[in-house]
This record gives structure tokens, C-alpha cells and sequence, in this order.
């Protein structure tokens, strides 16, 4: 259960957390190239604390020779008060429903004891889907924690402080509807996983750390990728695998021009079989790790 779980918070947090057996030293960019043409590829993880940085030294020897920074979705559009309305709007439960009625009473009760013990108004959030107040008290705790800032708002700064352009691969739309897909999966269960979890979320947290910045891929997929698969392949297959194919497009299209640009995806999409580096290889475009 506690594994397959993890596989389900790296579909949230687009990383996940491994165990302390850290081989490799290798950061999360690769060099996609074809011809003259180049794109750097480089892993996110969407919180982080401030003493977590600096990055690999790698991050910033892709930025700096990058005309464009493109990630998944336009941060300040995801970050504004009307996209924080919208997703309200799209998670709240039916009419006449509310988390007591759709959870069994067993597991209302210990998130209903979960909240108060941190002071958390739960009538409050009571009207949403299950999974949103799961998600949401998940990033609840990990501010507690002191993570903050993760890599993908600090480049959408830094890239405009830099005059960079900037790009995205999705729309926010987009991006809500992958959070929808979240509520399809059982809310009994996904709120126990999620309360387990974070009994263990410092220890979590910090291995998801040391692994993002060592670049522990097959690592990153076997302790994210393949429980994800064990629990939902459909949720597997739209939260990771349509989302890389999609993305090939998008890429390939930046390789025709003679500008370079460092694509930033969360780290997951870049470790396993259905990995964007994987697909690039199979179409025979060259991919090697900066």
C-alpha cells in the first residue's frame, strides 16, 4: 500500500521520494540534438526549500545557453486568483454532497482528526472532491515543512530576469483536467495513502530531494513510475505517457529552428520506458545526459 502510494504523490509532485541508496551523480538534463539543433532537456520537482539549492551546476549551463525556457505550463496563469476560482469551481463535489457523504465514516473521522490536530478548518473545504483535500493537505504539510519555491517558478523568474523568452508546453486547462483525473480513483483509499504518507513526509520529502539532485532515473521509475502502474495504468498512461507523446510534437518543432530552448518537466516524466528521452531515442533523435 505505502508504495503504491508513493507512486500516486509523484504523479502530484512530478518526482517522487526514493530510498537512500544513491548511486548515481548524474543531474536530471539531458542534450537533445539534431543536426546543429539543440534542446536541453531538465528535471523539476514543484517544491523545494531554499537550502536546497543550488542545483546541479548543469542547470545553469543549459540555461544560460538557452534562447527559450519552456515548462509544462505558464506559472504566473496557474499561480493567479482567477485560475485559483476556476479549479474551485471544477472540484467541488455535486450538490448535496460533501466529504462526510462520500467517505466511508471510518476515514472521515481520521482526516476530520488529522485537521484538527494542525488547526485546520476542515468545514471549510468540506464541499470539495476527496483527492483535492488530500492533494491539498499534502502541500499544506509540506509548507510546514519549509518547502516553498520549486525549480519550475524559480526559471520562469529567472528567465525573465535573464530576457529570456519563455514557453509552455500545456495549457492551465490542461493541467486542471490531469488533476481531475485524480478524482477517479477510489477517495477512501487515496485519502488513507495520502494520511499515511505524511506520518513519513520529512523522510519523504528529503529522499525526493536526493535523488532529483543526483539524477537517480531508473530509480525515479522504480519507486514512482511502476506502482503507479500497479494501481491505475489509465491514470499512468494520462498523467505520464499521453503527456510525454504529446510533448515529442512540441520538441521536435524546436528542433527544426536554429534557437535553443531547455524544455523543464517534472523529474518523473523523465525516467522509465515511456520517458521523453526514451520516445526521443526510439525515433532516433540523439539524446545524452549534459
Amino acid at each position: 500500500m505505502q508504495k503504491i502510494k508513493m507512486g500516486l504523490l509523484a504523479a502530484c509532485l512530478s518526482a517522487c521520494a526514493l530510498l537512500a541508496n544513491f548511486a548515481s551523480a548524474e543531474a536530471m538534463v539531458w542534450e537533445v540534438s539534431r543536426g546543429d539543433n539543440t534542446v536541453y532537456l531538465a528535471g523539476t520537482i514543484h517544491m523545494l526549500k531554499p537550502s536546497d539549492y543550488p542545483l546541479p551546476a548543469e542547470y545553469e549551463e543549459a540555461f544560460a545557453v538557452s534562447d527559450t525556457i519552456v515548462l509544462e505550463t505558464d506559472m504566473e496563469a496557474v499561480q493567479s486568483p482567477q485560475f485559483a476560482m476556476q479549479m474551485s469551481q471544477k472540484m467541488m463535489l455535486p450538490e448535496g454532497q460533501s466529504l462526510s457523504t462520500v467517505l466511508n465514516a471510518d476515514v472521515y473521522e481520521q482526516v476530520r482528526a488529522f485537521s484538527s490536530e494542525r488547526g485546520l478548518p476542515l468545514q471549510a473545504i468540506a464541499n470539495f472532491q476527496p483527492a483535492f483535500i488530500a492533494l491539498t493537505l499534502s502541500v499544506l504539510e509540506m509548507q510546514k515543512l519549509g518547502f516553498a519555491e520549486g525549480v519550475d517558478v524559480l526559471y520562469a523568474k529567472k528567465a525573465k530576469e535573464a530576457g529570456k523568452a519563455l514557453g509552455a508546453l500545456e495549457t492551465p486547462e490542461q493541467q486542471l483536467g490531469f488533476i481531475m483525473a485524480m478524482t477517479e480513483l477510489d477517495p477512501n483509499e487515496f485519502m488513507l495513502f495520502t494520511l499515511e504518507d505524511m506520518k513519513n513526509l520529512p523522510v519523504l520529502m528529503d529522499d525526493m530531494v536526493k535523488a532529483f539532485k543526483t539524477g537517480d532515473a531508473d530509480g525515479l521509475y522504480r519507486l514512482g513510475g511502476e506502482p503507479m502502474i500497479d494501481y491505475s495504468r489509465e491514470l499512468y498512461q494520462t498523467i505520464l505517457t499521453d503527456r510525454n507523446r504529446a510533448w515529442l510534437t512540441d520538441i521536435e518543432q524546436f528542433l527544426a529552428t536554429s534557437d535553443t530552448e531547455m524544455v523543464m518537466v517534472g523529474a518523473l516524466h523523465l525516467a522509465g520506458p515511456d520517458s521523453v528521452p526514451a520516445l526521443l531515442k526510439q525515433k532516433g533523435i540523439s539524446v545524452k545526459r549534459l
